[in-house]
């Protein structure tokens, strides 16, 4: 039987397709009767990084000669009946604030925690292992410098353009070419992975269990990551060895591109499960890669995609390899349709508890409007029964004055028909007036002056 399968494979994301950018990606794979090497880089994307494809490709050449190197340098013994993992080195004391007073856990906030738990880890692994620590190190040292050489070696064969030197403004020529950096190696007797940056590296046991084996670090995060363009990058690489279990049943390396594409972990382990389904069966899994990746990038992050990893059998039955897989893909399945149905209860609950809120308050409200509209209505009664006197007191005052105006008319027409009455009784006697002698002359005469 086969004893592996080892492949690799990075394609051009569809972002950079659309605008003629280069694949920033590089990904690669070495394997001889002693050891089994994967490396993925991943160029970064910014108008800074303008040589950062140079830049991963550089690390990838670096890194397969230098762990070639170091397997046939540093005995097996090293790391036999030994494992290992430790995070990135904290930059700075979560417990303090940017004013420098001290912090307690519980006023952090969830960032600040996660970070808080991984210096505690960083902490917890630093004095274990001394020796081993300190050959990976300096491993990793040599990677760092040697790529450092490399990149000023590219500078002085190409020149920086003036319009490159414009986009670089004055920056360290390492920013030029930045990139992270995963990398896996398998012998016999231990393996060894180490990562800076983003990306994942995950392994899977004879019974399809995956793990992250190198720890995460926190620092990447959305679009942020940790790069060996960095200041101080080599406090920024995290690792992990193990001399003591079997070798995984599989290893994969992949960029964010992928990462970002198939968006959960499930989705990532049923894509790995996949490969080693065409593994098992013999398939010509990079010319499958080389089929499908460009389609998932469309249809996700658009982003440069690379993948590496082993398959090794071990011995293992292809047919129980088979069964396992399909196994845990049901039991995915299953998992997946719970926390889907568990996801649509939990929104309606969600939503229920919202309007049920929404109903108190609204009924609150609803009350506190009943009262004052009870309120106006009772004020509306009592003016209305204001208006209802007045009106009573004005139809009898309009009444009164109708009744006066209609007696000013008879006794007016009275007097009117009285006056005619005693016009000829008033000739009469102002007849008789004027044939008497007045001792008075100067006398007004009354009935004269009608």
């Amino acid at each position: 039987m086969r004893d592996s399968q080892i492949f690799h494979k990075s394609i051009k994301g569809a972002s950079h397709i659309l605008s003629g950018k280069p694949c920033q990606d590089y990904s690669d794979v070495f394997q001889n009767e002693e050891m089994k090497i994967l490396v993925v880089c991943d160029g970064h994307g910014g108008s800074t990084y303008i040589r950062s494809d140079v830049g991963a490709k550089i690390a990838t050449e670096i890194t397969i000669q230098l762990l070639s190197d170091f397997v046939r340098c540093i005995p097996s013994s090293t790391f036999t009946g030994l494992s290992f993992s430790i995070t990135a080195q904290p930059k700075k004391n979560p417990f303090i604030d940017a004013d420098g007073n001290k912090l307690r856990f519980d006023e952090l906030s969830e960032d600040q925690k996660a970070l808080a738990l991984q210096a505690q880890a960083f902490l917890e692994s630093e004095n274990k292992c001394p020796q081993q620590q300190s050959i990976i190190m300096d491993l990793i040292s040599q990677i760092y410098k040697a790529w450092i050489s490399k990149i000023e070696e590219d500078v002085h064969t190409h020149p920086f353009t003036k319009e490159e030197q414009k986009t670089i403004n004055g920056q360290g020529i390492e920013k030029a070419y930045g990139c992270t950096l995963l990398a896996f190696l398998q012998t016999k007797d231990y393996w060894l992975s180490f990562h800076i940056g983003d990306g994942r590296i995950m392994c899977c046991d004879q019974s399809l269990n995956w793990s992250n084996p190198v720890p995460y670090d926190c620092a990447c995060f959305l679009n942020y990551t940790t790069s060996l363009c960095d200041s101080n990058p080599l406090i920024e690489f995290r690792y992990a060895f193990n001399g003591y279990d079997a070798a995984p049943l599989a290893v994969m390396l992949c960029s964010d591109g992928l990462d970002g594409s198939l968006r959960t972990d499930d989705n990532l382990q049923d894509f790995y499960e996949q490969i080693i389904g065409l593994c098992v069966d013999g398939d010509d899994v990079e010319k499958e890669l080389e089929s499908y990746l460009p389609s998932l990038s469309q249809s996700g992050s658009k982003d440069d995609i690379s993948i590496a990893g082993i398959v090794s059998f071990n011995n293992s039955d292809d047919a129980d390899i088979r069964k396992r897989m399909k196994l845990k893909k049901r039991n995915r399945s299953i998992k997946n349709d719970y926390r889907a149905r568990k996801t649509e209860i939990d929104a309606i609950c969600s939503k229920i508890e919202v309007l049920e809120m929404k109903y108190e308050r609204m009924k609150d409200n609803r009350f506190n409007k009943q009262i004052e509209l009870d309120d106006m209505r009772q004020r509306l009664r009592n003016r209305e029964k204001e208006v209802s006197e007045m009106d009573m007191s004005v139809n009898s005052l309009r009444k009164e004055i109708e009744d006066l105006k209609s007696e000013m008319k008879r006794k007016k027409t009275e007097f009117e028909n009285w006056k005619f009455t005693v016009k000829n009784e008033m000739a009469e006697l102002e007849s008789e007036q004027n044939e008497t002698v007045s001792t008075n002359n100067n006398e007004e005469n009354f009935y004269t002056n009608w």
